[in-house]
């Protein structure tokens, strides 16, 4: 995995994760700038690196409506590897939240 191809939205959603934000619709509320099919694109990317999931244990409408995203062996290994980038992300987007 390159991590050359993520982004900042990319090292949001994983941080977003990581700091225990979870719901699909609530990682997408962190990521502003971004519109919603965008959004689809990363969130389809950092699954197709095999970084995400969905959390199977959710029951079939939470699912299929705002399902909760958990990390993946591969992804826990990315964000311990690109930790420093990660929390970088994160604390710009508490900046941001706080103007």
């Amino acid at each position: 995995m390159n991590s050359n191809s993520f982004d900042s939205t990319d090292y949001l959603i994983l941080a977003s994760i990581t700091n225990g934000i979870t719901k699909y619709t609530s990682i997408f509320k962190n990521c502003k700038k971004t519109n919603a099919g965008k959004f689809r694109d990363h969130v389809n990317k950092l699954e197709n690196e095999n970084l995400i999931t969905i959390d199977k244990n959710d029951n079939w409408f939470t699912r299929n409506t705002n399902p909760s995203i958990i990390l993946k062996e591969d992804g826990e290994k990315f964000v311990k590897e690109h930790l420093e980038k990660i929390n970088h992300e994160w604390k710009i987007h508490l900046t941001n939240n706080k103007k």
